[in-house]
């Protein structure tokens, strides 16, 4: 009995919502930001530099490294596919 109920529930959240967010009136808004001095990143001095550069000459890891955005989209997709099996089931 809760089944259908939730399925009708999640189908209508499906359809309706994009029709009620493209319907909605668009306003242009104007504006304007000013960075401050502060909000800037600090610059690395000769020494950091020079030992940044001695780390990636000795550890070919250092020199290649690329980041885990593969890992966080992954992790991200599973736990919305999880998420799904739950209200499914529920």
């Amino acid at each position: 009995m809760i089944r259908p109920a939730t399925l009708g529930l999640l189908t209508a959240l499906a359809v309706a919502a994009p029709a009620v967010a493209s319907a909605a009136p668009q306003h242009d808004v104007t504006t304007q930001v000013e960075a401050s001095p502060a909000a800037a990143p600090a610059r690395a001095t000769a020494s950091d530099s020079a030992s940044y550069a001695q780390r990636e000459q000795k550890d070919t890891k250092v020199a290649n490294y690329e980041g885990g955005s593969v890992v966080v989209v992954g992790i991200s997709g599973g736990a919305l596919i999880v998420l799904l099996l739950i209200l499914l089931l529920i």
